[in-house]
Formats: structure tokens, C-alpha cells, sequence
């Protein structure tokens, strides 16, 4: 038998209409739009309302990352926890046996639009009327909000209260929110999503199956006091001892408690630590137990060493005796991050990678000790790597993944693309230049100086230029580094034919600059009508089509900036401005945000 104060709270949501509204972002209209969805009781007005924001991954050309990183940092925390620079789901969340979770998200969350819910809000005088469930069951069914869309969410307090008790309690009473409105986690992060199609896997995963946030599991405990006695101590001039530690000492985070993580940190921080190894083997000489202790995040020195790139500390830890026990944490996960060493390692390249491209554009490569710990973790896990150490960072160390990259960063499937590109275009360019009415397309004058066009491009001069793009492609059907296009591997196989070119003020970079933006304009940055071809063409039974669908996928698959850089294309900046920009935005997408104004206002 229900209550009177269910019936009031029955009654006060039966009469709630939904008001929607829905603006274009003002710098990246294109790419976000604003949601806004208000509960309206007649008579008592506006008693609830929620803000999402619809982002359109498809537009994002690599740029996915940045963008979100410039709205909050709860959207910057959401695109790097989950996604990489294309808005694809990270490895790990599907291919993880540990850290996917549940397992009921997977690559479907690749494709389509993403709605992140970013505020309820209901005045506590209509609280538990069950009025923030209404609001996110309708932004669900609005279609111009969640059309196609997927829907995630971090369950926390919209406003920060004032103990950590009471913020436990909230956050708790918007877990269950989430988790009664069918809202399942991603992988072990703190991020839930949403599946409106209810024969999604997730919409039969009961709440209670669900799984934890992996830091909520693992909360780290309020800093434990200093071990009492002598202890390791880093001094000043880099050097350790073992010793009491001095009180200012002991004001500073682990410097005291958990030294030999201390001593690893502060290394990547910068600050002087001249020997490393020595300390880890000083430490182990006087208590073998520091060499495993774990500190307030579950972590052992082994990881620490991990996931900080740390590669004499990794070196020392793995070389201590068998009966040390450290290779047992090779495979420990019992942690904030649920990962391994390995895991950790991987995982801060990654981020040190994604942060260096969003905020500076370009990366250099991974560290070099870093990849040499992947090798020393991979090695001591027993994986047969048929490389030596410098071998291995040589061969990964510019981001290959898939371990057949060319000089570490053209990629199988790379080099196939910008082949077939190639000698697609020159074969566009040759048509062109056929009868009395010849023109270069506009496509490929725009990759020439602008002196070029203003003096007027012959017939001779298409022709050259048409047999350098085909140098280019018969460059890279060579095998190894000897097939890496460079101006002077081009220039090598020329052999007179594009003299003309050379003449009218044409170089080799040119020419690169041409088939790299041709690919990456209709590659999944741009239109995706290549790689949908190449599918259609696989499924026809075509032999190249077949043959490059078998070729191993690896993230240096779409690294164009990367490849520009190489070939010493000049104008690296054309291809980071392809990624997002206010000129993104067309005459027919104004017309098209002005409809979707017009078709809310008719709606409100």
C-alpha cells in the first residue's frame, strides 16, 4: 500500500511536462551542442532541470581530446579516461579481461554521437519525487539530444559537501540514480553509460551485477604515520643514506613513509636522485621487506618503478634474488588503478603521448627508458620478445604497436593507403592533362606555392608533376626503409621525368604534402569514403582489398602529422588545422542549427 507522501510525490510528477532547448556551442558549433531539459509543473513552475552536451565524434578529425580539454575538466577527465584522440574506446575497456569490467560495452561505442550528462539539478524542496529520474528518462527519448547517441555520466554531487562522509552519501545516492535508470559502468572507471536500444547487453545486466569503480574499491587510506627508526633518506645533493629522517623531512608526502617510491617519483619530477639502484639495493640489504611494501595506493615499488618510466630502478628490482618475491607484483592489480607494472607503464606513455599532442601538437616519441621497461616487464612476464633491449625501443619507440612498422613509424596499413592514394591521384592528374582543354585539379595546385599558379601551369609542368606523385607511389611499393618516400628516394626513381616540375618551382614535398592530405582527407579523419570502399571492395572479393584488411591494425595507422614530419613536409600546421576549426563551420551546417533552434522552439 503506497504512502501519502508517494501519492504527493505520484501526483507532483503525473502533472511535470518537459521543456527542451538545444544551442549550437559558440566556438565549435558544428561539433557541440547544449542540452537543456527542464521539468515544468503547472503550477509550481520549473522544479527540476538537467545539462548535457551533445558532442558529434564523427566532426572531431583527431582533435577529439583537445576539444573536451578546453571545455571542463570533468570533460577533459571523461575523453581521456575512456577514448583516445579519434573518439574511440581505449584498448583496454574491450580487450582487458580485468579492467573491461562487466564486458557489456565494446566497439559498438566507437561509432555515433556521445550525450554527457552534466548537471541535475532539483531543488531539495522536490527532492524524492522521483523528478531526476523523469528528467533523464526524457533527455533519452529527445531526439534531437540523444538521436543515435550514447549517454554517460559520472554519478557525483553537482555541489562539493562539506565532509567526506556526506560527500560518500551523495555520491552514493547518485550512483543509485544512475543505476536505477539502467546506467551501467564503463569498464572500472567512474564513468556510467546508457544504451537506448534495450536489447543492448548492458540493459540485461542486472544493477546489482555491476562492478565497482576501481579507485572506490582501493581508496587510499589517510597517510599512515613514518615507520619509527632508521629509514632510507634522500639528501640533498641526490645521494641516500640510511638514517633518521630530519623533521622537515617528514612533512613531505612518502619522503618518510614510503621512501623507495619517493626516491622513483621525484626522479621523473626532476629533482636530483644520483643512484637509484643503490638505494633499492641498500634498502633491500637492510629490510628485504621494503622492496615489496606496498604505499596508500596499493602501489609496490615495482610499480612505482613502472609507472614512472623508472628504468634503473625497474632493472635493480627485477635483478634482486629470486626469493626477494618482487616478480610475484608482476602480476598485481590490487591497486587504485586496477593495473599491473606493465599495465601502469603502458598506460602513462599513453597519457604522456595524448598530453604532448593536445596541448603542443606534436610528440616526439616515447621515452626511451620507458619502452625499455615494457621490454623488462614483458620479458620478466615470460613473453619470448625475439629482439634485443635497444632492438625493441628502436622498433617502438615513435608508437608502433603492431611491431612491422618501418623505421618504427610507417605502419603496414599507412604505407598501403598513401600507395593506393597515390596512384589514384596520379592517374586523376594524368586524365587532366589529356586533350586541348587540360587542368590541374584544385586540389593539387592548392599544394603548390602560390607564385606557381600565378604564372601559369603548362601542360609540361602537369605531366612532370603527375610523375612525381607516381615516383612517390612506386617508392613505397619497396619493401623496408629503402621504401620510405623521401625527397631523394623520389627524386631517385624519377629519372629526368619530372625536370619540369623541378623547374617551375615544384619540390618532392610538394607533391607528399598532396597525397598525404588526399588520404587523410578520406580517411576516418576526414570522410571515411576510402576505407568504406576498401570494405565494399573486400566484400566483392577484390585481392588488395582482402590483403589489406588482413594487415596488423597498430596506432600508427592514422598518424599523418607523423608521417608530414618524416617526408619534410613543411606545412605541418595544414594537417592540425584540419582537426577542428571555427572554419568548419558551412553555410549549410548554419542552416541546419538554425532549423534545430526553430524545430525547439516550436517544441517548447
Amino acid at each position: 500500500m503506497s504512502s501519502s507522501g508517494d501519492n504527493i510525490a505520484s501526483a507532483v510528477l503525473e502533472q511535470c511536462a518537459a521543456e527542451f532547448s538545444r544551442i549550437a556551442h559558440p566556438e565549435y558549433p558544428r561539433l557541440l551542442k547544449h542540452i537543456r531539459v527542464d521539468a515544468v509543473h503547472p503550477k509550481e513552475g520549473k522544479v527540476g532541470s538537467l545539462a548535457a552536451l551533445r558532442i558529434e565524434r564523427d566532426k572531431f578529425y583527431g582533435g577529439f581530446l583537445e576539444i573536451l580539454d578546453e571545455e571542463s575538466d570533468e570533460l577533459s577527465s571523461f575523453a581521456c579516461t575512456l577514448f583516445d584522440k579519434f573518439g574511440h574506446l581505449k584498448p583496454d575497456l574491450v580487450d582487458n579481461e580485468y579492467l573491461k569490467g562487466t564486458g557489456v560495452w565494446a566497439r559498438e561505442l566507437d561509432q555515433g554521437p556521445l550525450l554527457y550528462i552534466q548537471d541535475i539539478n532539483v531543488p531539495e524542496k522536490w527532492r524524492n519525487n522521483g523528478i531526476a529520474s523523469f528528467l533523464l528518462q526524457q533527455v533519452a527519448r529527445y531526439p534531437a539530444a540523444s538521436d543515435k547517441a550514447w549517454l554517460f555520466a559520472w554519478p557525483a554531487p553537482s555541489d562539493q559537501p562539506g565532509t567526506e562522509e556526506e560527500w560518500k552519501a551523495q555520491k552514493e545516492i547518485a550512483g543509485k540514480l544512475f543505476r536505477n535508470n539502467h546506467y551501467r559502468r564503463v569498464g572500472r572507471t567512474k564513468f556510467v553509460a546508457y544504451a537506448s536500444d534495450a536489447a543492448h547487453p548492458s540493459r540485461a545486466l542486472a544493477a546489482a551485477d555491476d562492478v565497482a569503480n576501481q579507485s572506490d574499491l582501493l581508496q587510499p587510506l589517510r597517510q599512515p604515520p613514518p615507520r619509527e627508526g632508521p629509514s632510507l633518506r634522500l639528501l640533498p645533493d641526490g645521494s641516500f643514506a640510511w638514517g633518521e629522517h630530519e623533521e622537515q623531512e617528514l612533512g613531505e608526502r612518502n619522503a618518510a613513509t614510503y621512501p623507495l617510491h619517493y626516491m622513483m617519483e621525484a626522479s621523473v619530477l626532476g629533482l636530483n636522485v644520483r643512484d637509484i639502484g643503490g638505494a633499492i639495493q641498500a634498502a633491500y640489504k637492510q629490510d628485504p621487506s621494503l622492496a615489496r611494501e606496498k604505499d596508500d595506493r596499493g602501489f609496490t615499488p615495482l610499480h612505482a618503478a613502472a609507472y614512472t618510466g623508472n628504468l634503473p630502478a625497474t632493472r635493480t628490482l627485477l635483478g634482486l634474488p629470486a626469493d626477494s618475491g618482487v616478480t610475484e607484483d608482476l602480476y598485481g592489480r590490487d591497486n587504485v588503478a586496477g593495473r599491473t607494472p606493465l599495465e601502469l607503464c603502458e598506460q602513462a606513455m599513453q597519457d604522456t603521448k595524448e598530453m604532448a599532442q593536445t596541448l603542443l601538437g606534436s610528440w616526439p616519441g616515447y621515452s626511451a627508458h620507458a619502452v625499455a621497461v615494457v621490454f623488462l616487464l614483458k620479458r620478466a612476464m615470460g613473453e619470448h620478445i625475439p629482439l634485443t633491449e635497444d632492438e625493441y625501443v628502436a622498433s617502438r619507440r615513435l608508437g608502433c604497436t603492431c611491431g612491422q612498422c618501418t623505421d618504427g613509424w610507417l605502419s603496414p596499413k599507412m604505407r598501403y593507403r598513401l600507395t593506393k592514394t597515390a596512384e589514384v591521384q596520379a592517374d586523376i592528374m594524368r586524365m587532366s592533362s589529356w586533350g586541348n582543354d587540360f587542368m590541374l585539379t584544385n586540389l593539387a595546385l592548392e599544394h603548390l606555392p602560390p607564385e606557381i599558379e600565378a604564372n601559369g601551369v603548362s601542360r609540361a609542368f602537369t605531366m612532370a608533376y603527375t610523375a612525381v606523385v607516381q615516383a612517390i607511389r612506386d617508392v613505397l611499393r619497396v619493401p623496408g626503409s629503402a621504401g620510405i618516400p623521401t625527397p631523394d628516394a623520389v627524386e631517385g626513381v624519377l629519372h629526368g621525368q619530372g625536370d619540369q616540375f623541378f623547374q617551375g618551382g615544384g619540390r618532392v614535398e610538394h607533391a607528399s604534402d598532396y597525397v598525404l592530405r588526399c588520404a587523410m582527407d578520406q580517411s576516418p579523419l576526414g570522410d571515411g569514403t576510402w576505407d568504406k570502399e576498401q570494405e565494399e571492395c573486400a566484400a566483392g572479393g577484390s585481392a588488395d582489398a582482402v590483403a589489406y584488411a588482413a594487415l596488423p591494425k597498430c596506432d600508427n595507422d592514422l598518424e599523418f602529422i607523423r608521417v608530414a614530419e618524416k617526408l619534410c613536409v613543411s606545412n605541418l600546421d595544414r594537417y592540425r588545422a584540419l582537426m577542428v576549426s571555427d572554419a568548419m563551420l558551412s553555410d549549410e551546417d548554419e542552416e541546419e542549427d538554425d532549423d534545430d533552434e526553430d524545430m525547439d522552439a516550436e517544441e517548447n
